[in-house]
């Protein structure tokens, strides 16, 4: 028997395969479009004691994605709705909520796939039959993703490419590493995003 599909992906996750800032992704949460749940253990809400998966109110939690500079590791969780609720409930007990990571906000595959399929971002290009990528862009640009959503933007163009060629030095299967004029192409886009220079 097949595995199930999985259940649930990270904010991180899916701006890579949206090929968007996490920032986006959140603020799209934070404006209704999206629900994020997390896993919590059992807390009090007034009368009532709520644990495991809940909807977070994302736009009290958008420290963790900020868009330029570096984002807070981790952020007090206080109000929460339990799955299939319409009520928010505010957590009495611990009085100071729940210390929640950007790595444990998650969006559940089945409104994640009516988003998809609502804005038709499932539409791929057709795969091109060939050899397979010489360099592991897709798996660079995952970790780089985090590395600037967890670490912060470097202050130099040249600072960030050294920090991919670096990456490709210790993941490269081949021992292949693309030079830094084809790493500054690559990134010459995202760095004036970055930096606020490119708003298109």
């Amino acid at each position: 028997m097949p595995l199930p599909p999985v259940a649930f992906f990270s904010i991180y996750e899916i701006a890579v395969r949206w090929g968007c800032p996490p920032a986006d992704v959140a603020g799209w949460a934070a404006a209704g479009h999206l629900h994020v749940v997390a896993g919590i253990p059992p807390v009090v809400c007034g009368d009532e004691t709520v644990a495991g998966m809940v909807q977070v109110p994302m736009a009290e939690l958008m420290g963790m994605f900020r868009r330029m500079g570096p984002s807070d590791e981790q952020a007090r969780l206080r109000r929460v709705m339990p799955l299939g609720s319409k009520t928010w409930l505010t957590i009495t007990d611990p009085a100071e909520g729940v210390l929640v990571r950007s790595s444990d906000l998650l969006l559940d595959s089945g409104t994640l796939q009516a988003f998809e399929e609502e804005r038709d971002l499932l539409r791929r290009p057709a795969s091109t039959i060939g050899a397979s990528p010489r360099y592991d862009w897709d798996a660079m640009y995952a970790w780089l993703t985090w590395f600037l959503f967890e670490k912060g933007v470097p202050e130099t163009q040249t600072a960030l490419v050294t920090l991919v060629q670096d990456w490709f030095v210790q993941n490269s299967k081949s021992g292949e590493v693309p030079d830094e004029s084809t790493i500054r192409k690559r990134l010459s886009s995202l760095w004036r995003r970055l930096r606020g220079e490119d708003a298109a």
